[in-house]
């Protein structure tokens, strides 16, 4: 049974052993740290699925971002479009550059300035409100957002939804540069 197929990665879960993992954990040394100011510049793509808080994928999606250095204070610039398979296009517009104590500041169209990134170990992680629908405000669900970088130019992403502290769903992406 296959349990994730792309052109980015294939996993069979029947046949999947520890021994079969090597290879794949070869590409990632534990030292590698995500830098989202590197990761983002030029483009990448990838793919996602999206669970419901019982663990069953609703959708799924392609995710392409294309970022350039913005102005001053080592800025990015970068807009993540994601295109899911009943139609919909979501694009999010983020701006983010390094502070001096290690974090990072962020800002995105719909979520707005002042969200803060940090190190987790070698992750990036922020944490964050952005209005889906009518769901604005105080009514905005969080978004926890963990970065893992796989390899020199694979990413894994992880999001959790909640509103409340309730759990609403989750996602799981995989970002590649292709440039």
């Amino acid at each position: 049974m296959t349990l994730v197929s792309s052109e980015l990665l294939e996993v069979d879960v029947e046949s999947a052993t520890p021994e079969a993992a090597r290879p794949l954990m070869a590409l990632a040394p534990r030292a590698i740290a995500f830098r989202p100011e590197e990761f983002f510049l030029g483009r990448t793509e990838g793919a996602g699925v999206i669970r419901d808080p019982f663990g069953r994928v609703i959708r799924r999606c392609n995710v392409v971002t294309e970022g350039s250095r913005g102005a001053g204070h080592g800025a990015i610039r970068f807009e993540e479009v994601f295109a899911y398979d009943d139609g919909e296009i979501d694009t999010w517009r983020w701006v983010m550059s390094p502070s001096r104590d290690g974090r990072y500041v962020a800002a995105e169209a719909k979520a707005g300035a002042g969200i803060t990134g940090e190190r987790r170990g070698g992750d990036y992680v922020l944490s964050f409100r952005r209005p889906v629908g009518k769901a604005t405000g105080a009514l905005a669900p969080r978004f926890e957002t963990r970065f893992t970088q796989l390899s020199a130019d694979v990413v894994l992403k992880h999001v959790k939804l909640s509103l409340l502290g309730l759990p609403l769903g989750q996602m799981t992406a995989i970002h590649r540069r292709v440039d």
